[in-house]
């Protein structure tokens, strides 16, 4: 049986990469709505993402006997979720070149939303797999991931205003970069 301690761990780890797209993304100085809107549309996603792996995994399991696909669709939807995240950062460093009108105005609604939030939780895709084949109470362990990753964004929208504050002008830029290299290094380890 899966420990809530060994939940928790793997909550942080798959938090980080929200975490961490969170600091980027807070440089932009966030209103407090869309800074909790995009920190539950996040937290949410990765409740449904590892039941969506869950299901995938068992019927790719019932097609073809074992998870011969996993390493495969790991690779994709990291692929995937990379390029989302080097696109974003290219948006950012170009609104910033583009106007000085309002610094508030970070286009985070809709689509661009649900992107987003899919970007940074398609790694618990393949978690979902592992959740599978272990013997624990997958709902509970899918709502904990949840919110580990609703606070952990939480943290790093407000770390990015920090940063931002501290940056003025230039923080979109640096977020910008940031989300570019992270997608990278998504995409490279």
């Amino acid at each position: 049986m899966v420990s809530i301690i060994e939940v928790v761990v793997l909550g942080v780890a798959l938090g980080t990469d929200a975490f961490s797209v969170s600091v980027a993304i807070g440089t932009r100085r966030l209103r407090l709505l869309l800074l909790l809107k995009l920190s539950l549309v996040i937290g949410i996603f990765h409740v449904i993402m590892p039941l969506l792996g869950l299901e995938l995994g068992l019927f790719l399991h019932n097609f073809f006997g074992n998870y011969y696909f996993e390493d495969t669709i790991d690779k994709v939807t990291t692929a995937i979720g990379s390029g989302v995240l080097m696109i974003l950062g290219m948006i950012m460093i170009y609104e910033n070149f583009k106007s000085d009108e309002d610094d508030n105005n970070f286009d985070l609604y809709g689509w661009s939303l649900i992107i987003l939030a899919l970007s940074v939780s398609i790694d618990a895709l393949s978690v979902g797999f592992s959740l599978g084949m272990l013997d624990t109470n997958i709902i509970f362990s899918c709502l904990i991931l949840g919110v580990i990753a609703t606070v952990m964004v939480i943290c790093g929208l407000t770390l990015g205003d920090k940063i931002g504050k501290l940056l003025s002008g230039n923080a979109e830029v640096l977020g910008g970069v940031a989300l570019i290299v992270l997608g990278i290094h998504f995409l490279l380890s």
